[in-house]
């Protein structure tokens, strides 16, 4: 049987929501009915996040970049986040304030 190709906004919103449930210090069934969310697909979900995490995640941490020095070559970077972020550049783009901005975003992109 084929998998479903995944929702990167789903799996997003429900990591947001497991987020609050391990803060809210509340039981699975009295924090299901105040956010108005049915218990199976808080299980489901639970469930199908943590086995992503155990496998390593939806999607490689890194991937192979090629660099290169060649000044006609027009530059854009696309990077997709965990929580289905995606940020894309053209131009010169400085590394480190790219990497400040994914880490700014990270955690308000479902990680």
């Amino acid at each position: 049987m084929a998998k479903k190709q995944r929702d990167p906004a789903k799996e997003g919103y429900w990591r947001k929501v497991l987020g609050r449930f391990a803060a809210s210090g509340l039981s699975v069934r009295e924090f299901c009915k105040r956010e108005q969310l049915t218990e199976s697909a808080f299980y489901a979900w639970r469930r199908t996040i943590d086995e992503r995490e155990e496998a390593g995640g939806s999607q490689p941490a890194f991937v192979p970049a090629v660099v290169t020095n060649d000044e006609n070559y027009e530059t854009s970077v696309a990077v997709e986040l965990p929580g289905g972020c995606l940020l894309r550049f053209s131009g010169p783009t400085a590394t480190q304030q790219l990497a400040e901005l994914i880490v700014a975003l990270q955690s308000r992109c479902g990680r």
